[in-house]
């Protein structure tokens, strides 16, 4: 199953995986990396009931079942969580084997189809922005790491003629699937690539391996719990009619949004590839490119130019650009190569719409994998990119990544303050409200969620209630279904917590759940209202 030793770039993968690790390592937690850790610290003392117990998650108390949580990530977290404590740096260090295996398929699968960039293209692709900037607690990134491990053992498997590599390949992919399940979409990418190559017993073989892992712990779940964890959350994203058009027009909602996000995600790559096809129209493209985000890193938003319209604009262009490296591939050797690449990306088209419960630049992330390894062979086909070229996408993405990692600190440090500053009396209790990594924070503290309609809170004990804009829109941290009205009445302003800076983009919430990778705001990042509270009240929700 190993994979074969390439030099340098078997080098450059371990350098690449310990900057991954190190950058995921300096940002904060981040929007849903609470769940996941949650789910961690459960595991760590109770590792026999993963879905034994209940959750504060949106609404109210649920149980783990609701919760869409595979588990491959929560058990790796939980080990951490055994060894060496909740620490989150510690346990962002403990994801480094997932980072290693990222990179080290990733090299394989660079000098496989494009062996004329195999460092270049490596760094390209390993610090694009799908990878370094969504790289966190989140099930994306590892589940990405061991389906391209999969793929990439699959082929050397297929080419070397050897069965227990095969084997190996199947056993990644089944832990692929239950780690994120959108990752369902391999087994065709890997049936695919036997269609073309004529590995029919090979990919079978793969297959049968990966579904025995992913329904062996499915079983395992309807034996403990008289349902499988995946087939609860299948029949719940079916939506309340059921009706085929309502799901049709669902999937079609998601085209736009997932453009813009594609666009904002895949724009560095694009010019690499550019720079390597057509390189005078890269420059123009780069300064086109340059002129439009200009304005959206240093303007307020509702001035021109909309960060939606500017992101879906790049999202045309990248299909443009990669539609003419696709046909000068074409006319190459190696078609066979090149149309699995091409098939493969459309696979990914076709589970990011297919499985995506709303949009978000992860659900791209397969997608702008299997396209920046279609890019890196047009660019090692065609032979002519400079590798100076390849320095602006990687700045780009580390821009990208130091604006995001910005915009997750608000929560942390807000909520830490308001801890030192709400002190209850004896026996008093410090509520809180909010979701994400807010709550997460909050909790940390000792703090308490606040259930509308079910909590009491008593004169003596404290409110920490982040504010926002107004009622219409989606913002940080956002309140879920647990959102309630302060009552005047029953309440003490204590102080007021801001976070605002000169920077106006922000990539929370809405590169995590939204159409748009980074757009520019009018507003504060955070703003955290500290209560006392001075007569008994119980919220209700709005």
């Amino acid at each position: 199953m190993a994979l074969p030793v390439l030099q340098p770039a078997y080098r450059w993968a371990w350098f690449l995986a310990a900057v991954l690790t190190l950058l995921n390592a300096i940002k904060p937690a981040v929007v849903d990396d609470t769940a996941y850790l949650f789910f961690a610290r459960h595991l760590a003392q109770h590792p026999a009931e993963p879905y034994g117990f209940t959750l504060f998650w949106n609404t109210a108390p649920q149980p783990a079942m609701e919760i869409l949580m595979p588990p491959v990530l929560p058990y790796w977290l939980a080990v951490g969580i055994a060894l060496f404590g909740e620490h989150l740096f510690l346990l962002k260090l403990w994801l480094f084997p997932f980072a290693w295996l990222l990179c080290r398929a990733t090299a394989w699968l660079v000098a496989r189809f494009a062996s004329g960039q195999k460092v270049i293209g490596l760094v390209v692709i390993v610090l694009s922005p799908a990878v370094s900037v969504l790289f966190n607690f989140m099930l994306d990134v590892p589940a990405l790491a061991l389906g391209t491990a999969s793929l990439a053992t699959l082929i050397w498997g297929c080419e070397h003629r050897r069965l227990w590599p095969i084997v190996g390949a199947g056993f990644l992919a089944g832990l692929a699937m239950q780690t994120k399940y959108s990752l369902l979409i391999l087994p065709p990418v890997l049936i695919w690539y036997a269609i073309l190559h004529r590995r029919w017993f090979e990919a079978f073989l793969a297959v049968a391996v990966a579904s025995a892992v992913f329904w062996g712990w499915e079983w395992w779940l309807m034996q403990k719990y008289g349902q499988s964890h995946f087939l609860f959350h299948v029949k719940g994203s079916s939506g309340e009619s059921g009706r085929v058009s309502d799901a049709m027009n669902m999937r079609v909602s998601l085209v736009q949004p997932l453009l813009g996000q594609f666009g904002g995600l895949m724009v560095g790559v694009s010019l690499w590839v550019a720079a390597g096809t057509r390189f005078k129209l890269a420059i123009v493209t780069a300064i086109v490119c340059a002129s439009f985000l200009a304005p959206i890193l240093l303007l307020p938003h509702g001035q021109w130019p909309s960060a939606a319209f500017t992101f879906q604009l790049f999202g045309l262009f990248i299909l443009v650009n990669y539609s003419d490296a696709i046909w000068r591939l074409c006319r190459t050797a190696g078609f066979r190569d090149t149309a699995f690449l091409v098939g493969w990306v459309l696979l990914e088209v076709v589970g990011a719409l297919g499985l995506s419960p709303f949009p978000a630049a992860r659900r791209m992330l397969g997608v702008c994998f299997a396209m920046s390894l279609l890019g890196a062979r047009a660019v090692s086909v065609n032979g002519r990119s400079p590798r100076f070229a390849a320095i602006g996408p990687v700045l780009f993405a580390l821009g990208f990544f130091a604006v995001d990692c910005w915009d997750a600190r608000p929560e942390k440090v807000l909520a830490e303050r308001a801890a030192e500053i709400a002190r209850p009396t004896p026996g008093g209790t410090v509520w809180f409200s909010g979701h994400w990594g807010f709550q997460y924070y909050c909790d940390r503290t000792g703090m308490k969620p606040v259930l509308p309609g079910q909590s009491t809170l008593m004169p003596g004990d404290w409110l920490v209630y982040p504010e926002v804009p107004n009622d219409g829109g989606f913002y940080r941290p956002w309140h879920g279904g647990a959102d309630f009205r302060i009552d005047a009445g029953c309440v003490e302003s204590v102080t007021n917590l801001t976070w605002d800076d000169a920077l106006h983009v922000q990539t929370v919430p809405n590169l995590y759940g939204g159409s748009v990778p980074i757009q520019n705001r009018d507003h504060p990042r955070l703003v955290v209202e500290v209560y006392r509270i001075v007569a008994e009240w119980s919220p209700e929700r709005k």
